[in-house]
């Protein structure tokens, strides 16, 4: 069975991990987790974007080789996704050899297939989002992602025939429609309508760091080109990607360029292309002229990374736009404690005494257990991503509530023998399979639970997940 295969975009080292790249790798750590927790195989794959002009400058400005800057930089990254519990199959940075081979067979691949061609071009360049902008794309003259003007260069280049993918790629939105994220087709298939042809080289007198091109190498590859083809290095046997996670802002290079590199090349599609919104902060943009920036590893160091990936995987919307207000922060970690934290102290308490292992499965437990197991394997097999994301923080918390409801409406501190025991075996059962759906979030949660309570009859009765903590950082 081909395991799901599961993708981040890879980062762009030139700053540390955001709250935006971790919730996209947590979000995918936690899918890997979750369909192998349901017996399905995974494979998860998160890396970093290594070549480019902007890493280039950042080097040089701190007296470094690019080489140098990037190791470094690959270094953080891999500790903050340790330091979140993120644990991916590979870790890829374009950089490694065999990364390299693969680009340069793909655009030997694409040359004999009569899909490039040498021209010259003429634009407008962002240096922070790596590509040329139209004047219409523009917002005030600025990109409209880093609110900077752009450059205007001029240069003799390598060009992808992508404008004549343009009825394939349309033809194959329509017979795959899972394909496109929801809410967004519109504005993908407009586009797609008005398709260019794409520069794919920078001549190496205006960029050295990059992958030279195997039959020009006075050339180097475009940026996108390179990183775009990690997830086929990455793959190892797992082609094509089933779920290819991203934020809004990096979709048409995934939802049309990407697909018309692979029809050119002879690779087979992916499955699905998921797209979520930003973070803001009490509402705004998180800016440090505001003083609104929440870092990701910092929540860690102070609450843990259980409550990080809580807070993103449960508390914030995924496919629009999402708000996390500090002042609710602490509200939330206390909801996290005292719903599955202090629910587990308090069966664990309860198993005290308990002489008996058998007993009878009640239905007013495990009913509503099954049904979410069932809900959410039915969802994952058929990729929809959004849904499960819609769903699960909600059905861990009501699953929850229902083994507290029924602890307080059977009362076993009242019951005797056998009668008490079956009550307490029925709570403490389902609260085993409840922290088995809810590790893919609560990673280290399940992993201190199962440690004391295993599978079996728990050898200690007293179990802190999340001690009660106060302020937290933003900065």
């Amino acid at each position: 069975m081909k395991p799901v295969y599961i993708t981040t975009p890879i980062y762009y080292p030139n700053g540390r991990p955001h709250l935006g790249s971790a919730y996209t790798t947590i979000v995918a750590d936690f899918l890997a987790r979750l369909y192998r927790a349901l017996g399905i195989p995974s494979r998860f794959v998160t890396g970093t974007d290594e070549h480019g002009e902007k890493l280039e400058r950042k080097a040089r400005e701190q007296g470094k080789t690019p080489k140098e800057f990037v190791d470094e930089m690959a270094a953080e990254f891999r500790e903050a996704w340790k330091k979140l519990l993120v644990e991916p199959d590979r870790f890829i940075r374009t950089t490694d050899p065999d990364h390299i081979e693969t680009v340069k067979k793909v655009l030997e691949a694409l040359r004999e297939g009569g899909h490039i061609y040498k021209g010259k071009y003429e634009g407008l360049y962002c240096v922070g989002c790596e590509r040329y902008y139209s004047e219409g794309e523009l917002v005030e003259g600025k990109c409209p992602f880093h609110l900077k003007e752009p450059e205007h260069k001029s240069i003799d280049a390598y060009f992808f025939r992508m404008s004549a993918f343009r009825d394939r790629l349309l033809e194959f939105y329509r017979g795959n429609p899972k394909f496109l994220p929801p809410g967004r087709k519109e504005e993908i298939l407009n586009r797609v309508k008005e398709l260019q042809d794409l520069c794919i080289s920078r001549p190496k007198e205006q960029l050295t760091w990059g992958v030279e091109f195997p039959f020009d190498p006075e050339h180097v590859t475009y940026v996108w080109v390179d990183a775009l083809f990690n997830y086929l290095t990455a793959s190892n046997g797992a082609w094509p990607p089933d779920i290819q996670l991203m934020g809004k802002d990096i979709m048409w290079f995934h939802c049309v360029i990407w697909p018309s590199l692979l029809m050119a090349t002879g690779y087979e599609l992916p499955k699905r292309e998921v797209v979520h919104g930003f973070i803001n902060v009490d509402g705004s943009k998180m800016s440090k002229s505001l003083g609104n920036v929440i870092d990701p590893l910092e929540l860690a160091e102070e609450y843990g990374a259980d409550f990080v990936r809580y807070l993103l995987i449960a508390k914030v919307p995924f496919r629009d736009d999402g708000n996390i207000v500090r002042d609710e922060l602490e509200k939330i970690y206390r909801e996290l404690a005292g719903s599955i934290g202090n629910l587990a102290n308090r069966v664990l308490r309860l198993m005290e005494g308990v002489r008996s292992t058998e007993f009878r499965r009640d239905p007013a437990v495990f009913g509503e257990i099954e049904k979410f197991r069932k809900e959410l394997e039915k969802q994952l097999r058929e990729l929809n991503i959004e849904k499960v994301l819609d769903i699960y923080g909600q059905g861990i918390q009501r699953i929850a509530h229902r083994l507290n409801s029924y602890i307080n409406e059977r009362e076993p501190w009242k019951l005797d023998g056998a009668e008490r025991d079956e009550a307490v075996l029925n709570a403490y059962r389902g609260l085993v399979e409840l922290m088995k759906l809810a590790a893919p979030m609560l990673v280290e949660g399940a992993r201190k639970f199962f440690k004391v309570a295993g599978d079996g009859k728990p050898g200690e009765t007293r179990l802190i997940l999340y001690p009660p903590k106060s302020g937290i950082k933003s900065s």
